[in-house]
């Protein structure tokens, strides 16, 4: 036998059916405030799919630009080598095989580098604000202290204007490679200045045992021997089993063997 249902509970609105109607009048109180902020978010979401969009297209334009010039640069170092090798071809069958290939075929940087240098500079500046862009001043610096041309290389590392986080593992090789350029130029308070951002950079571990090493280096560079020396010793405290470590032992005994006398 079923139960009944009487007057009162046939008067008593269903609990989900009050919800209902209560969400309802509130959405349209609040339609305007509500519209508003998912307008405000579709806006953000959709800016931040486009610059991710722009941001992508951007660095694969720029890494094919600037492989192109970089591949004319592998050419013109694949043409010294072949000449090279020819011309000890031809000296080894008379003979002689005591030449050197670096003296019969000198580099000539302006005949046949400096050419190929100018169309990567030239677009690692039209992409400068890419990583792209970073990385190949890196590689083009690299090239140029090879080359022996030191103040070349400290002005390409001028042209990139992207930055990378200070914790980014790209940073650290940035840094590290500013610093050995500065000394290169002799410019050693400089070089202190980028060595200390390594040791600041927390993510940067890695880095900072060589960093110590050449911070002492710059130090020493400078004329600063305490500081020289404290670099040395501190690299040997906190970094012991390092090869850095190692290097620091010899410059410390070079440094204490060299220090002026007194009297």
């Amino acid at each position: 036998m079923t139960n009944k249902i009487d007057k009162e509970e046939l008067k008593t609105p269903d609990a989900f059916i009050s919800l209902s109607d209560q969400v309802l009048r509130w959405l349209e109180r609040h339609f305007a405030l509500i519209a508003t902020s998912l307008g405000a978010v579709l806006v953000i979401w959709l800016g931040w799919l486009g610059y991710s969009y722009f941001d992508s297209t951007r660095e694969q334009k720029a890494a094919e630009a600037i492989y192109l010039a970089e591949a004319e640069l592998k050419s013109a170092e694949s043409k010294v080598r072949d000449e090279r090798a020819k011309i000890m071809g031809e000296i080894a069958s008379k003979g002689n095989k005591s030449a050197k290939s670096e003296s019969v075929r000198p580099t000539d940087y302006t005949k046949d580098f400096a050419p190929s240098v100018e169309k990567i500079k030239s677009q690692i500046k039209a992409y400068s604000g890419t990583k792209v862009a970073l990385i190949a001043a890196l590689n083009l610096s690299y090239f140029l202290t090879q080359q022996k041309q030191f103040g070349e290389a400290l002005a390409v590392l001028e042209l990139p204007r992207f930055k990378p986080g200070q914790n980014d593992v790209v940073n650290g090789f940035w840094l590290m490679h500013r610093g050995m350029i500065f000394l290169e130029n002799q410019k050693f308070d400089e070089a202190v200045l980028e060595y200390q951002r390594v040791l600041s950079g927390t993510s940067l571990k890695a880095f900072h045992p060589e960093a110590i090493l050449k911070l002492g280096l710059a130090h020493e560079m400078k004329g600063d021997r305490v500081k020289a020396k404290d670099a040395y010793e501190r690299l040997g405290r906190e970094f012991p089993e390092s090869e850095a470590s190692n290097s620091a032992r010899q410059y410390l005994r070079l440094l204490e063997l060299n220090q002026p006398q007194q009297g």
